[in-house]
């Protein structure tokens, strides 16, 4: 049985080889460097700035982790199989469940034989569970976070859904629910390569997914290695001898300043993906929070593990260095946002809260020329419902409309008693009369 499913799974890998377009080939993959995208909101102030690295991938998009904004793209929105990377999704399922009280980081797993080798295909990533070992769901994540086990990611979705079909439902259900629909998984692994993602949507689900859980990088990307098996996870057919310590798969985490995730992927279909995090602080004297930059690059190319991984390090370093080094994240002082008249309503004021982070993605050339401003109207009629958009923030840098951020009604605020409602027809005729404010 092991060696038929071996072989299916090798010849689908040739045919599927085949018909992508040359992931291994670096003739193909390199494309001229006028083969990226601009952000249409910076596209005018960016015509001075260094372009970005070639690189070897077939798509890739990079984008500020605070806003989303694009800094660069190539073929941001071809669909290609995600490898290992799929196992974010499956850790932003598991995070779910804990969040949700089904789950818990201490609760021992009992291991399925389903979910070991040989069940998995022959050289694939693997933690290295045996059967009946009992290991907890913190080990479960970080065995598929830094050493990208497919074993960890099976037992992971088995103990969730009771099997990786209905897993990937759940899957689906998730990115959908993020509003990532061009996003498709069949299994929790990234083994399949019927498994679809694109380069933009899921630099926005790695966004996403650090918003939704923060303790991820700390917990489990960021980690250079982990021990494992250990002595408590010793069954009666398998007995660990000495320390094994596993070493995480990205690179990058071992030596590139900031990078604290999040994970690499490599099937045959695909070739060589990443998808990275960087964090660096505000230099000295400017005007900006620190930027994160989100990297992810999908169909590398390289003639041999080694050497994919390698490229995969390198160019994933060069568009972190470039984003770093043209583009910053400010967050400018606005004070207190107003609060609005509310006639008619329960309450007089309407609260106001932003929609979106108050910063915005800009050049660092520009920092000196930013400026923000909050368009909001004076008053309002109630009924007004929680969430309603009211006004926005501007922003903009020479000249330039870089972003908007629309600012929204905090709580409903429903209409008042009658005896209010004819108090505001009063104050508003006069306040109309004697002040010409609305």
């Amino acid at each position: 049985m092991v060696a038929r499913s071996r072989a299916a799974f090798l010849l689908a890998s040739a045919l599927a080889c085949a018909l992508l377009s040359g992931a291994a080939d670096p003739s193909r993959a390199v494309r001229p460097p006028e083969d990226y995208a601009r952000p249409a909101g910076l596209s005018a102030l960016s015509r001075a700035m260094p372009r970005p690295p070639a690189i070897s991938a077939r798509s890739a998009a990079v984008i500020d982790a605070a806003t989303g904004t694009l800094l660069y793209g190539k073929n941001p929105d071809t669909p290609i199989p995600p490898a290992s990377l799929a196992k974010l999704v499956t850790l932003h399922i598991v995070y779910q469940e804990i969040a949700a009280g089904r789950l818990s980081k201490s609760e021992l797993v009992t291991i399925d034989k389903r979910d070991c080798s040989p069940y998995i295909p022959n050289g694939s990533s693997l933690m290295y569970l045996q059967p009946g070992m009992k290991v907890t769901v913190l080990d479960l994540m970080r065995g598929a976070a830094v050493v990208s086990g497919n074993d960890a990611a099976f037992a992971l979705a088995r103990r969730v859904s009771g099997s990786n079909e209905a897993f990937a439902e759940r899957m689906n259900a998730a990115v959908r629910a993020l509003g990532l629909g061009g996003m498709r998984f069949v299994e929790p692994s990234g083994l399949s390569e019927l498994n679809r993602v694109t380069a933009r949507q899921f630099a926005q689900f790695c966004k996403a997914y650090m918003e939704l859980h923060p303790e991820a990088t700390l917990e489990l990307h960021s980690l250079r290695y982990i021990e494992f098996p250990r002595p408590e996870h010793a069954t009666a057919a398998y007995v660990p001898e000495g320390k094994i310590l596993q070493y995480n798969r990205n690179a990058l985490v071992q030596g590139y300043e900031g990078c604290d995730g999040l994970k690499t992927g490599y099937i045959i279909e695909s070739g060589y993906n990443l998808a990275a995090t960087a964090l660096r602080p505000a230099g000295v004297g400017e005007s900006v929070v620190g930027t994160r930059i989100i990297a992810v690059t999908l169909g590398g190319s390289g003639g041999s593990t080694a050497g994919g991984g390698d490229l995969r390090s390198k160019e994933g370093a060069e568009l972190l260095d470039w984003s770093f080094e043209n583009f910053a994240t400010a967050e400018p002082e606005l004070g207190e946002l107003p609060s609005p008249r509310a006639w008619f309503g329960a309450e007089r004021r309407l609260e106001l809260v932003p929609e979106d982070a108050l910063t915005v993605t800009l050049p660092r050339s520009e920092l000196g020329t930013l400026k923000a401003r909050i368009e909001v109207p004076d008053s309002v009629e109630a009924p007004v419902l929680k969430g309603k958009r009211i006004g926005e923030v501007v922003y903009s840098a020479g000249g330039q409309v870089l972003r908007r951020v629309d600012l929204i009604a905090a709580r409903d605020v429903p209409k008042g008693n009658i005896l209010r409602q004819i108090v505001d027809i009063f104050e508003r005729l006069f306040t109309r009369l004697f002040s010409k404010r609305p």
